[in-house]
């Protein structure tokens, strides 16, 4: 089976900082991956590196078979890899329904579109001539998601999406997220929420020190959210 992504002894730099250190990962269509690590390991370089925000300087990065030599975030929406950043960046002075065209500038073919986004979040609907930052935190996430599937996406990347959001709020955002991987999308899940990881991730990848130092099935048990626990702290 050929991956979506995969990225192969990636060493990326914000300037003369080396963050990533040889790092490979692969996600498979329809996978549903969980990268965890603390604060500070490299999580979101994963993200600003396959988007050209991380300098590549050695390496490869492929996206659905296509070597992406020059990484840059439309590159990447070209071939079906959206983004759900970290802070959820909703554009200010645009309003709900804008910040979703936004997202569907790509013209991807596909299920999604402002009627089905409308249908997932009805509360944007409700609200799509609010300005979007006028939103709550968890309906700014939910905007944030759907202008990602407004790309019509085959893998989204998730980088933190419960940050800061109440747990009523992460429990709803599981249930989509599990929804969407239902329906086919692949997810790379970028949290330190191991009850969201647990609920929603099959695999998981662990990092420390920019590189990637463990992997493995997710295991919902209690010996097994202790050990996701300990990857956390390294």
């Amino acid at each position: 089976m050929r991956p979506l992504l995969e990225l192969q002894d990636v060493n990326a730099f914000y300037g003369a900082s080396h963050i990533l250190h040889g790092l490979s990962l692969r996600v498979d269509p329809g996978e549903r991956v969980a990268l965890i690590g603390r604060n500070g390991v490299g999580k979101t370089t994963v993200v600003n590196t396959i988007l050209g925000l991380a300098q590549l300087r050695a390496g490869t990065i492929h996206i659905d078979g296509h070597r992406i030599a020059h990484p840059r975030p439309y590159v990447a929406a070209q071939y079906g890899v959206a983004v759900v950043p970290q802070g959820r960046r909703i554009v200010a002075n645009l309003t709900v329904e804008e910040n979703l065209l936004l997202g569907g500038a790509t013209h991807r073919k596909g299920v999604w579109n402002r009627q089905a986004i409308y249908r997932l979040f009805p509360i944007l609907q409700e609200r799509a001539h609010t300005p979007g930052t006028a939103l709550s935190g968890g309906q700014q996430q939910m905007l944030a998601v759907g202008r990602a599937l407004m790309s019509n996406p085959r893998l989204i990347l998730l980088d933190e999406p419960t940050e800061g959001l109440a747990p009523v709020i992460v429990d709803q955002l599981a249930d989509i997220f599990n929804r969407l991987a239902d329906q086919g999308t692949a997810l790379l899940l970028i949290e330190q929420n191991l009850s969201l990881v647990v609920r929603v991730a099959h695999r998981y990848l662990a990092m420390a020190k920019g590189a990637i130092v463990a992997r493995g099935e997710v295991d919902g048990s209690p010996d097994g959210i202790q050990h996701l626990e300990r990857h956390i702290l390294l």
